[in-house]
């Protein structure tokens, strides 16, 4: 259970945010996102009624899984993103911390209380409106002033690469760093050359070269295909 607890001087916004969170969460479905069995206002907070994940989030797996393994959580996070994406909705705040893993090993995206309907033709918002993790966050909305038109969907986007570079490496998250810089910099990754591709288009700086994320599932296929493969190769030898 999620349990969103509010004061009298955050009633209103807290409100408003969890109506919002509800409306998406019972208005979606999609095998990797979290559902929600029941939502309801008590006396001091908020309970949203999710299943039990107990395998938790991909933060307890940091450099603890073969590549596949990540491949295949990322690949159902981008399944779940390219879902959002269709319905117009951008996440905002994709992270570690909001995937959680079932008993069957299956990755599942939650926490939709920042997710934003965005249906104009230009879909981009004003960065300042635009909220998430900082550690996640892109280079245009890192150097965003207060005019700053982003595209909250290409966010999504880059926030994907970088979890599949936290779960890779091993490394923790970081605020304002150049992900991309950072990988190109590490010399005892085992990545195979297809890993490199995908993450090198993920964590594009120029929201504008990032894929799509129909293009990224396509992405992570051809990862997971090469990567199985030369896993098993490994192993024999």
């Amino acid at each position: 259970m999620k349990k969103i607890s509010f004061t009298e001087d955050d009633r209103e916004r807290r409100t408003h945010a969890f109506h919002e969170e509800v409306k998406f969460m019972q208005g979606l479905s999609h095998p990797h996102l979290v559902p929600c069995f029941l939502a309801a206002q008590c006396l001091d907070y908020f309970a949203i009624v999710m299943p039990y994940y107990p395998a938790g989030d991909l933060v307890e797996l940091i450099g603890k899984q073969e590549p596949s393994r990540v491949i295949r959580y990322m690949s159902h996070v981008a399944h779940a993103i390219e879902y959002l994406h269709r319905h117009d909705v951008a996440h905002i705040d994709v992270k570690l911390e909001n995937v959680f893993v079932c008993e069957s090993d299956c990755a599942h995206l939650g926490d939709l209380g920042m997710a934003m309907e965005v249906t104009h033709s230009s879909r981009t918002i004003l960065a300042a409106h635009m909220g998430g993790t900082m550690e996640y966050w892109p280079p245009e909305k890192v150097n965003a002033d207060e005019h700053t038109r982003i595209d909250p969907f290409k966010c999504d986007i880059y926030a994907i690469g970088v979890m599949y570079w936290i779960l890779v490496s091993g490394q923790q998250p970081e605020k304002n760093v150049d992900y991309l810089a950072k990988a190109y910099a590490s010399t005892d990754l085992n990545l195979f050359h297809t890993n490199w591709f995908t993450l090198e288009h993920l964590l594009q700086p120029n929201p504008a070269k990032r894929p799509t994320a129909s293009q990224v599932i396509t992405l992570l296929q051809s990862d997971q295909e090469y990567t199985s493969v030369a896993e098993v190769s490994k192993e024999v030898k």
